[in-house]
């Protein structure tokens, strides 16, 4: 006989098919009614789906409940968080996915406490390092569905899974899903047909004495009298079932000694569909998500503490709105892309939101700043929001009424671009002395590149004066090459080369391919009897400075209007455009792309064909605080249909970074906001997007049967996503680097911190009060002692990584400062300059103190110190 623990829950998208807002009508009955049965029922428990989101938007609704809501949770009978939504594994940033759980936590303790379960049941696969970052949260275990493989992964639903680095968690995997015990009745037809094949399942695939069993699914009811139902139940059965929570049942967990050990990632569509190629779908949501996270992380709210530590105070609380914004996309479906139109529109103003938020803060801090330094228009504020001292390129925006000008200590600065705005006459000037009507003179927005030195962590002033003559400005040129000390790039024969310093040549070295695509918006699929073309671009122009030269390509192609088309012989077509502009920095060894498509063309995939000369075995793809190796399968795998319900195929996601390596050179891809790529022969394929028309679609070539999305389930309707088409103008930002050397984490981990580093400036504005939005709106304040034209907040080693500075979720004068370390070596942080700072303390990521004195930072893992002004 086995215990069989019955956790009733339900399982809430925030939005799906359905918008958030049909969601919240569908949570005040159903959440009221779960209330009222723990109520009447005392032996009721029920987990609300592990988000605590959810249950703010109820509370708005319904107040009134708050105090029953905190008298049932701590007394263990209704479990909420520990996740602000249901977070994506995949296609998140790192501390995106600890942000959701701080936050989450933070938002649980509010209400009385929170389950300390990673509950994740519906999630698309997972990333290796779930177990590294939840046990930084000071959670020891997960719960989930999707991923596993029994044969590959772990001999049964319990185990121990490892981090890269040696974090250890309990696994839990909800065989059957989190509706294995949907709908639970205690009649005859539902024990026989439904319970006991269940149960009978799962007590095959584990030796345990006891086993676990959700009983709940997508937005649904709490099961009423469900204690005694299962009473009745345990009458007719050889196992006893029992009403249990997940934290029950891994208090079991952690007793049994003989759990096996898994390392690695969970994403194989072997007991349920992962969608493995979802990383391409709805390009425009993972891009604002990945620019919006970009400038949370690396510009806002490392500015916080530097503005704070000068008296400019922001709170916390207005950074936590922008926050919930971001992470409310965050969720499984959302930032899939397996979402309806108008949940898409929804993610999207969100991000807006968050993004308005995050610039108006950005805004007031430079502006405050400025102000307390009394800067002239003349003056520019140049900002480094990195733990390290910056020497080397940056890009300054300013405002000047000539390009007649030069700064001060940067001979070579270069005009990257100059945008010209007309004079204006009979201009409204409001002067003390009453209004007046003036003539408003021209100037120029310039983007200056400049080689310069910030410090670590703050900031430096740098001057710009008028002269005799221009800044230097790319300067066209007839050459058909571009060059560096580390490569030459050149077009010859049609083709676009690449030649490194060390000699190897490589041809055809970037083309475009396009193919239908016959899935829907959870799988890219082939359509049948269509061929992929290659599309190569001519050269265009090239640009040269001292500081960069650019060579941009272009090509106009004429390809199959829609997948009805593409099997025709001489079908109507539409247009696709692509622009890419190669870039090559003086002194840095990246080469950096920005690919421009105008697409006019439905229901089709776009990759970037990037040679690489290197007929690898396997790939080295980032995760977070680590890399992964993954095999090349070159081309789809046979027979998989027997074990898969889903294409195996090695279309893969990376956080930053993906590489290959040979005896020779490594050669290393990064991108910005583009999350997907294949490996074949010897190139990279980098999804740019895979555009579709429907939400659901069956049996797909990829992906056999019903439609993911419930399309075809009965009584629903097929949902068609013509915002899903991508039809418009998209850019897209990837970069490479080929290094004669050794593959070496350390430096490719770098390598994506420079390529991503943020460029910040500000300049007092008269000519333009639109540039920075609330510059207009923002009245000086009055000044003290005027601040210095030099700031560092703190410093750390260069060979360390920089994770984040954030904020203190608990206390206004704190800031957590977290490095990583995604090298298999240990670090340990020495040498350390924290001036500003009256307080140093070792934390987990929810700001528990750690009672370790040195500050080691362990193999593929992160070392968080909460620091008090």
């Amino acid at each position: 006989m086995s215990k069989v623990h019955i956790v009733n829950h339900t399982h809430w998208d925030r939005e799906w098919y359905f918008t958030t807002a049909d969601a919240l009508v569908l949570s005040e009955s159903c959440f009221t009614q779960v209330l009222d049965e723990l109520n009447n029922n005392k032996d009721a428990m029920f987990c609300l789906d592990g988000q605590t989101s959810i249950l703010d938007d109820y509370v708005r609704l319904k107040p009134e409940r708050a105090k029953q809501i905190e008298s049932f949770i701590k007394q263990g009978r209704l479990a909420i968080g520990p996740w602000y939504t249901q977070t994506d594994a995949f296609f998140v940033n790192a501390e995106s996915i600890i942000r959701n759980l701080t936050i989450g936590i933070r938002d649980s303790l509010k209400y009385g406490g929170y389950m300390n379960v990673g509950y994740l049941p519906d999630t698309f696969g997972f990333n290796a390092q779930m177990p590294t970052i939840l046990k930084n949260c000071g959670i020891d275990n997960i719960v989930f569905w999707r991923g596993i493989n029994f044969k590959k992964h772990a001999i049964g639903p319990y185990f121990n899974w490892q981090g890269l680095g040696g974090q250890e968690i309990i696994a839990v995997n909800l065989v059957d899903g989190y509706g294995a015990a949907a709908h639970l009745q205690d009649t005859d037809e539902y024990i026989a047909k439904r319970l006991v094949p269940v149960t009978n399942k799962l007590k095959q695939l584990t030796d345990s004495d006891e086993i676990i069993m959700a009983s709940g699914g997508d937005q649904l009811d709490i099961i009423q009298d469900l204690p005694q139902k299962l009473t009745t139940i345990n009458k007719q059965t050889k196992d006893c079932y029992e009403v249990s929570t997940y934290a029950h049942f891994l208090e079991y967990l952690r007793q049994q000694k003989n759990l096996k050990l898994y390392i690695g990632e969970l994403r194989e569509p072997c007991e349920s569909r992962v969608h493995k190629s979802i990383g391409s779908v709805r390009y425009d949501i993972k891009l604002n998500s990945f620019l919006l996270e970009q400038k949370l992380l690396y510009r806002v709210e490392p500015m916080m503490a530097i503005a704070r530590a000068k008296g400019i105070h922001i709170g916390e609380k207005l950074l936590s709105v922008a926050w919930k914004k971001l992470l409310e996309g965050h969720a499984h479906d959302s930032m899939g892309g397996c979402i309806s139109d108008d949940v898409a529109t929804d993610v999207l103003h969100r991000m807006k939101e968050a993004n308005e938020i995050a610039d108006g803060i950005e805004n007031m801090m430079k502006k405050r700043l400025s102000e307390q330094m009394q800067l002239t228009e003349q003056e520019l504020l140049i900002v480094n929001t990195t733990p390290f001292p910056f020497s080397g390129l940056r890009i300054i925006e300013f405002m000047s009424p000539s390009k007649n000008i030069k700064l001060v200590d940067c001979e070579d600065a270069v005009i990257l671009e100059a945008i010209y705005y007309e004079g204006r006459s009979n201009i409204l000037l409001e002067t003390p002395k009453g209004p007046r009507y003036i003539q408003e003179e021209p100037y120029y927005m310039l983007r200056v590149l400049a080689p310069i030195e910030i410090p670590s962590m703050g900031y430096r002033v740098i001057k710009y004066e008028n002269s005799n003559h221009s800044l230097l400005e790319l300067e066209s040129s007839s050459d058909t090459s571009i060059a560096n000390k580390y490569c030459k790039i050149f077009f010859e024969e049609d083709q676009l080369k690449l030649t490194t310093h060390f000699g190897k040549t490589i041809d055809s070295f970037i083309e475009f391919e396009d193919c239908a695509n016959d899935g829907d918006t959870y799988d890219f699929s082939p359509l049948k009897g269509d061929i992929p073309k290659l599309l190569s671009l001519e050269l265009k122009k090239v640009r040269k400075s001292s500081l960069m030269e650019m060579m941009t390509l272009e090509g106009t192609f004429h390809l199959p209007l829609n997948l009805k088309e593409r099997l025709k012989e001489n079908g109507r077509t539409g247009t696709l455009s692509i622009k890419l502009q190669i870039s090559l920095l003086k002194d840095v060894d990246r080469v950096e792309c920005v690919c421009i498509v105008d697409n006019q063309v439905y229901t089709h995939r776009l990759r970037a064909k990037i040679n690489t000369n290197i007929k690898a075995k396997e790939t080295i793809s980032s995760v977070p605080f680590g890399f992964i190796n993954r095999p090349v399968l070159n081309g789809d795998p046979v027979d998989w249909e027997n074990e898969y319900v889903e294409i195996p195929t090695d279309i893969e996601p990376y956080d930053a970074s993906v590489a290959v390596e040979s005896n020779e050179y490594h050669f290393t891809v990064f991108s910005k906001g583009m999350k997907e790529y294949q490996f074949i022969e010897d190139c990279f394929y980098l999804t740019l997007f895979a555009s579709t028309s429907q939400l659901g679609k069956p049996d797909l070539l990829y992906r056999p049967g019903r439609a993911s999305g419930d399309t075809t389930k009965k009584g629903h309707v097929m949902i068609p996503t013509p915002k899903a088409e991508l039809i418009g103008t998209h850019q897209f930002n990837f970069a490479f680097r080929i290094a004669e050397d050794k593959y070496d984490e350390d430096s490719t981990a770098k390598c994506w911190e420079d390529y991503t580093v943020e460029h910040i400036s500000y300049q007092s504005q008269t000519l333009n009060k639109f540039i920075h939005r609330l510059d207009n709106k923002l009245q000086p304040r009055e000044q003290g002692q005027q601040l210095s034209y030099v700031f560092s907040l703190l410093e750390v080693p260069k060979d360390n990584h920089f994770s984040s500075l954030s904020p203190s979720l608990y206390e206004d004068n704190a800031f957590l400062l977290r490095l990583k370390n995604p090298t298999d070596k240990f670090k340990r942080l020495t040498d350390y300059k924290f001036p500003s700072f009256t307080k140093i303390a070792k934390v987990n990521c929810i700001e528990e103190i750690l009672e370790e004195d040195e500050y080691i930072i362990p193999p593929y893992d992160m070392l968080t110190l909460k620091l008090w002004l």
